[in-house]
This record gives C-alpha cells, structure tokens and sequence, in this order.
C-alpha cells in the first residue's frame, strides 16, 4: 500500500500535528507502507527530518502565526509527483493550502480521500477579534470534508463538535503516546538546579504560547497565587508564540521562560517539573498532556475540548471550569499538598500506560485499507 499525506504543519515545526506524523511515518516505515508527506519548507536552519520522505513547498509566514507556513503549491507539480508516486490512498492532514491542492489533485486522479481534522479554527477567532469569519468558515469545512470517505477525529469530544456542524461520515483516531521518551526516569536534578529551584513546587506549561490556549486565565491566576505562596512556587514556560511578549511584559517575578524545547531536553523539562497545568479549552486531544502524564507529572485541566475524553475530575487530574480564574487558583493551590500530587500523578501514568501507539496506528490502517478498497469491507463497521 501506498499513502500520500498533504499538511500544512511538519518538522521541524513542532506541535501536537508535526508530532503525531513523525510517530506515524516511523510506524509506516516500521511495517513496510510506503508513503510521501507533501509539507511546507521553513527554510529555518532546524534539523529536517531525517529518512522521512517529503516533498517541500515555499510560502510565506502568516502575521498571526510567523512560526508556521503558508504555502500554494503549483497545481501541475502536485498532480504530477502525485501521479508518479500512485498511491492507494490520500491522506489530507489540513484544510489550508497545501491541503486544498491535494484535495484538488486526488479528485482529479480519483484517488480515494480520508481526512483528519486537528485545529478548532472556529473557536481561535473569538481571541483574534474575527468571530464574524465563523459562518463562512464552517461553511468551507463543510464543503472541504465532504469529499472524505473518512473524517477522522481526534476525540469524542471534537467529534460531537463535528456533527453539530455538518461534518459528514466521522470516525474516531485518538492519539497514543511514546512511553520510553516520556518517563519518570527522566527526571533531572541538574535541571532544576539550573533553573534554580530549590524547594519550590514546580509548575509547568507546554505548547503554544498564544491567547487560545488559555494562558491569560493562568495569568491572572498565578497572580493570585503568588500574593500568598510565590515563594513556594516556581512557572515554567515551554514553548513559542505571539502571546509570549504580553506574558513576560507581565512581570512575574518566579516564571521561566525556555523557549521551544524538544526531544531528550523536553523529556526531561516534563519529567522534572512537580505539576502539568494546561488552560486550553480549544484543543481537538491535548497531547502535551499525555505527555505531561506519561512523565508522572498530576495534571490540572479544563473541562472543555478534547482533554476530556482521558481525564477526569479528582481521579487523574484537577478539572476546572474552562476560563475560571478562582477555580484555576484553588486547583493549583491543592497541587501545593504532596500527597494530592502523589495521588494524582499515579493516576496519571496509569491513563498514558493504557494508550499505546501501535493500536491506536494498526486502527488507522483498517480506516486506510476500507477506503483503497471499500468492496472488501462491504458490510463490516470498522468506524465509530
């Protein structure tokens, strides 16, 4: 079997997307499926990504977004590597440019399509000041994944999402998680000494450092929090975004800023931290919080978006109402207890433990075998 992927995110640009496709390729390569990823070039100077076969097309830097790519490839290029490479199936990844010529081109080949659906546009607009944009824009989704045999959702959660808004012959493709690069084990004393921690509770975010993420709560509350414990807490933030300027312009006195960290550093920056504390309430999963777990780390959560088909309140993480600044302050205040994170992070490393990889991606081949050949499974559900 042969699989084309098209996506507007890929190494070296690092977010929940780009990650879950590098696990896929080392997968597809791993059992033997070929396949060719058609991404965008950052003309970064970061490290491309090594043995995994892609295809890179210039664009341009969005103002919103300078970190990732826009790119409209010429259509003659793309229907030709395409229809030299013949694949039994297209996988569009992204609804943006790179996406869009895809869609055009395996229409035009009559490839069968499945499509993946990774980013909540419609709810990012409100924190741009563009919520007019979201009836045309779900509009588009619409039409766009309407020509999928398969749209796959990355939770319960953002299916639910889906069928409100018309998305069509829905299937689920959670994500999984690499329990030896995200381990307990990796914790550091030598980091945290670096970064000056002595007795001090660790309180970690990872990911995108952009308004919708929901750090504007987590900011006021750490104010909140520091008026009475900031000198038994420390903030660390991992990460890159537009958001960073008015984060650090806030002044506080005991958060870290490491910037965009990854591979064995970032293991150890999750693993050495003593509390995960992620605001989201737009993600479609949440892997950094899976990763956040694997490392042992008890997590505090919203109760919005796709986090919460794996956590649940006072069992393996401290769910707060998504946007409440006095319910983020008192679950953060209860993670000062060592006994609360001791309980919780167990809790914690047991959920990741029960989310392997290789089942999560042996599911996602049955969703590629039904769509090269649809006669064989006539009859059979293999979606839900």
């Amino acid at each position: 079997m042969r699989i084309a992927f098209f996506t507007d995110t890929f190494y070296p640009q690092i977010n929940g997307v780009s990650n879950t496709l590098m696990v896929l390729s080392q997968y597809l390569t791993r059992t033997g499926i070929e396949h060719k990823f058609f991404a965008p070039d950052y003309e970064s100077g970061e490290p491309e990504a090594s043995g995994v076969p892609v295809v890179r097309f210039k664009g341009f830097s969005p103002h919103i977004y300078p970190d990732a790519r826009l790119s409209f490839p010429p259509y003659s290029k793309i229907l030709e590597q395409l229809s030299d490479f013949r694949p039994d199936v297209v996988h569009i990844v992204t609804e943006l440019g790179i996406g869009w010529s895809g869609l055009r081109a395996a229409r035009a080949l009559n490839i069968p399509i499945i499509m993946s659906y990774h980013t909540s546009f419609d709810k990012y607009l409100q924190f741009y000041h563009m919520q007019y944009l979201s009836k045309a824009l779900r509009a588009y989704m619409r039409w766009f994944h309407s020509f999928a045999l398969v749209n796959l959702a990355p939770s319960r959660s953002t299916m639910q999402d889906l069928t409100r808004h018309g998305i069509p012959n829905l299937a689920l493709w959670p994500r999984g998680i690499d329990l030896e690069r995200f381990h307990p084990g990796h914790f550091s004393p030598k980091l945290r000494a670096e970064m000056g921690v002595t007795e001090e509770v660790v309180f970690l975010y990872v990911g995108r450092i952009a308004a919708e993420k929901g750090l504007r709560t987590l900011s006021d509350s750490i104010a909140q929090v520091n008026q009475r414990y900031g000198n038994r807490v420390k903030w660390i933030f991992t990460g890159e975004g537009p958001y960073l300027p008015e984060l650090i312009a806030r002044k506080i006195p005991n958060a870290i800023f490491t910037g965009t960290r990854r591979g064995d550093e970032l293991a150890a920056i999750y693993a050495s931290a003593d509390v995960f504390v992620f605001p989201s309430g737009t993600e479609t999963f949440g892997n950094v919080l899976l990763e956040a777990m694997a490392s042992g780390l008890p997590v505090i959560c919203t109760d919005s978006g796709g986090v919460t088909d794996f956590t649940e309140n006072h069992q393996n993480a401290l769910v707060y109402k998504c946007g409440s600044v006095p319910e983020l302050t008192r679950a953060i205040i209860k993670m000062l207890h060592p006994q609360n994170r001791k309980v919780l992070g167990a809790k914690a490393l047991e959920t990741a433990k029960s989310r392997s990889w290789d089942a999560v991606l042996e599911r996602l081949m049955l969703h590629y075998h039904y769509a090269a050949h649809p006669e064989i499974y006539s009859g059979r559900k293999i979606i839900g």
